[in-house]
């Protein structure tokens, strides 16, 4: 038997739920929804909406007419869920109800169980604590190589592990990630192994776990200690080279050629550490990797090149190699690949330069400059 009643929003029947009696019954006006109650099992319904998605449901009480409603939701109708299956199920369910079970409670527990449980391993994934230690151990004690540090996390930690807490993590895991890095560089895992250890190390001083997933994961590449020096000749290409390149990176990588500074310590160099009348350029502890000061002579050369870009001195104000006027330039593996597509170009376009590097520039990195400065002064 039909109930409906106009004034509210759901339209109610009676009947037995067969997969024909609901197919047949109309769909509820926009804004309403149909409720059909099975006339064999007690509670049992479909809920039916205006876009015609049917819904099994079990409405019970654990007590008498003064106690709540509580409403389970058995499923979608379609599979797995048959009229006859999800009358079964409501069925085993009211069972449990008699039983002293309350379904919806006992539902509730353990979402919200589940819920706790995700929430703690959430806290627990290596993306999340390894900003912790990032936070705590490599910006507040001023690692020299933080901004290296931050790349390793962001381009391989991270995308390789960081969605494993940090007890998932296996040796097997870390020896996979290191070999796919490698197969890019070897140098990059090498740098994954060393601040992957760093990190579990770390948590272990921390009280955070008892034992390293990176015990006994050997770096996994060896690396030669370089001695590539670049001859005068290379230098002259070098420099030439740079003439194409955009401002502040041509005087930026000029000066590396001149003073044989470390990298980062010259690209975040602030104007008020040049001192142009005395010719000096005074590195304070704070950003040297000895942690002492240090005195660097300005070479008249060096001089010209910093006084030109930027003429004025009242507007030698903060960075001197900056795009953005906040931090120091970055990017220097992209600029190191572009430099090296200048140089192969020199070496075909600019006349005499094979000749000067006897045909081909040997494979050199940005470091070989502050090693070519010292051979150079220590032979003059």
């Amino acid at each position: 038997m039909a109930k409906n009643d106009s004034t509210r929003r759901s339209i109610k029947f009676t009947l037995r739920i067969t997969k024909g009696n609901i197919d047949s019954l109309p769909l509820p006006p926009i804004g309403e929804r149909s409720m059909v109650w099975d006339t064999e099992v007690k509670g049992f319904g479909v809920r039916i909406t205006a876009i015609g998605k049917k819904t099994y449901i079990l409405r019970y009480r654990m007590g008498g007419r003064d106690t709540p409603v509580r409403t389970v939701t058995i499923g979608q109708h379609g599979s797995p869920w048959t009229p006859d299956l999800a009358r079964r199920h409501a069925s085993d369910l009211l069972t449990q109800v008699r039983s002293g079970h309350d379904v919806v409670a006992v539902r509730a527990a353990q979402r919200e169980q589940v819920a706790s449980a995700e929430a703690a391993r959430e806290s627990r994934l290596l993306s999340l604590l390894i900003e912790d230690w990032f936070t705590k151990h490599v910006e507040r004690n001023g690692l020299r190589s933080s901004q290296d540090i931050r790349g390793v996390v962001d381009r391989d930690i991270k995308p390789a592990l960081g969605a494993m807490t940090v007890e998932e993590i296996t040796k097997k895991d870390i020896t996979k990630a290191l070999n796919i890095i490698g197969a890019r560089s070897g140098a990059a895992a090498n740098k994954m192994h060393k601040w992957l250890r760093q990190f579990f190390n770390w948590l272990i001083d921390e009280g955070e776990m008892e034992r390293s997933p990176m015990s006994g994961v050997k770096k996994p590449f060896s690396e030669d200690s370089r001695t590539r020096v670049l001859t005068l000749g290379e230098l002259v290409v070098l420099w030439t080279a740079l003439d194409v390149l955009d401002e502040p990176f041509r005087s930026y990588y000029r000066l590396l050629i001149l003073l044989g500074q470390r990298l980062r310590e010259t690209s975040n160099v602030p104007w008020k550490e040049f001192d142009f009348d005395a010719e000096e350029w005074r590195l304070p502890k704070e950003r040297t990797k000895s942690k002492r000061d240090h005195l660097v002579p300005l070479s008249k050369q060096a001089i010209e090149l910093l006084e030109a870009m930027q003429p004025n001195p009242k507007l030698r104000t903060g960075l001197v190699f900056t795009t953005n006027g906040k931090t120091g330039i970055s990017g220097f593996s992209k600029m190191k690949e572009a430099i090296d597509d200048l140089l192969a170009a020199a070496l075909v376009e600019v006349e005499d330069a094979a000749a000067l590097v006897d045909e081909d520039f040997a494979e050199w990195v940005i470091h070989d400059l502050r090693r070519s400065l010292a051979t150079g002064c220590q032979a003059m």
